[in-house]
C-alpha cells in the first residue's frame, strides 16, 4: 500500500515546482516543505483524492539520507545580495539576511542538493568586512569540522587556514591555503584564499621589517601584493573581495616602499569603496604611507 501511494505521489509531482525530492530509485516528489530529523528527511506531501472531485490531503512522509540522490531547492536570492551588500559597506545587512537562510540550510548540511556550503563563505567574509575576526575563525573553523560533501571537502583546508589566520597562526596558515587553491575552481573560495593569504604575508612581512631582516621583508611583501592583485586580475567579479585586496595591496606597496602605488591603491578606496571599514580606515593608512615616504626621504645627518 505504501508503495503504490508513494507511487501515486511521483506521478503527481509537477515538473514546475520549486522544490523536488530527488530519490535514488528515480521518483521525483514535490513536498510543500521538509523538514530533517535525525538521519531522515521529512517531507510533507499532497496526495491526490482517489476520486474526481475530490479533497486532496496532506501527510508528512520520512526519508532516509541514504535513500536521498538530491534535494532540488531553489536558489537564495541572498547569494546574490549579500556579496554586493559586503562590497558596498554594508556587511551588517548582509548578514543580516544570511543568518535566518544558513540556519534553516544548516539542518540539510550534509544532504546532496543543499545550499549550506555556499552560504557559509558569505558568512565569513561578511564577518571578516565587519572585523569580527574572532567570530569569523569560529565559523570558518566548524565549517570546515562540519561539511561531509566530498567536492567541499577538497578546499576545506582553506577555512581551516581563516581561521588560524586570524589567531595570528600566519606561517601554519600558508601551505594550507596553497592546498586548497589547488583543490577547487570555485572563484568565492579562491578569492577567499587570496585575501586572506595576502593578510597572513603582510604580518609576516611587518614582522621580519621589525626585526631589521628588509631582504626577507621584501619577499613577504610582494608575495602579499602578488596574491591580493588576483582579485582585480583573476576573480573581479567576487566585488566583495575588492576593498580587502585594494587596502591590503597598498599595505604591501608601503612594505617594498613603492608609495606612489600605495598613495593609488589609498585613491581608489576613497573612491569606491568609501562605505566599508578598509574605506574609513583609509586616513590612518595614508598618514602612515606619508610618514614612511618623508622618514624615508629625509637627508641622513652626517657623521662627525
Amino acid at each position: 500500500m505504501r508503495a503504490f501511494l508513494l507511487l501515486i505521489l511521483a506521478l503527481a509531482a509537477g515538473a514546475s515546482a520549486q522544490t523536488n525530492l530527488h530519490l535514488k530509485d528515480g521518483r521525483i516528489l514535490a513536498p510543500k516543505q521538509m523538514r530533517r530529523e535525525k538521519d531522515t528527511i521529512v517531507a510533507t506531501l499532497e496526495i491526490p483524492p482517489k476520486e474526481p472531485g475530490g479533497v486532496a490531503t496532506r501527510g508528512d512522509f520520512g526519508f532516509a539520507l541514504t535513500d536521498i540522490f538530491r534535494l532540488e531547492f531553489p536558489k537564495p536570492a541572498v547569494l546574490d545580495k549579500a556579496p554586493d551588500l559586503i562590497a558596498d559597506g554594508k556587511a551588517e545587512e548582509a548578514l543580516g539576511q544570511l543568518d535566518p537562510v544558513i540556519k534553516y540550510y544548516a539542518g540539510f548540511r550534509d544532504a546532496p542538493g543543499s545550499w549550506w556550503a555556499d552560504l557559509v563563505p558569505l558568512q565569513v567574509e561578511a564577518l571578516l568586512a565587519l572585523r569580527k575576526d574572532k567570530e569569523a575563525g569560529e565559523v570558518a573553523d566548524q565549517f570546515s569540522r562540519l561539511a561531509t560533501d566530498p567536492e567541499v571537502k577538497k578546499f576545506m583546508k582553506a577555512f581551516t587556514a581563516v581561521a588560524l589566520t586570524r589567531k595570528g597562526e600566519h606561517q601554519a596558515a600558508l601551505p594550507l591555503y596553497d592546498e586548497a587553491a589547488l583543490a577547487t575552481e570555485r572563484t568565492d573560495v579562491l578569492g577567499l584564499i587570496a585575501v586572506n593569504k595576502g593578510e597572513s604575508l603582510v604580518a609576516l612581512a611587518d614582522a621580519l621589517l621589525a626585526k631589521g631582516e628588509i631582504q626577507a621583508a621584501a619577499v613577504r611583501y610582494e608575495e602579499a601584493l602578488l596574491s591580493f592583485l588576483r582579485i582585480p586580475a583573476l576573480y573581479r567579479t567576487q566585488r566583495m573581495f575588492l576593498p580587502q585586496a585594494t587596502f591590503g595591496a597598498a599595505q604591501a606597496y608601503l612594505g617594498m616602499r613603492d608609495f606612489d602605488r600605495a598613495r593609488l591603491a589609498v585613491k581608489e578606496l576613497t573612491a569606491s569603496f568609501a562605505a566599508t571599514p578598509e574605506g574609513k580606515a583609509v586616513a590612518a593608512l595614508s598618514q602612515k604611507i606619508e610618514k614612511r615616504a618623508a622618514l624615508l626621504a629625509a637627508p641622513t645627518p652626517e657623521k662627525k
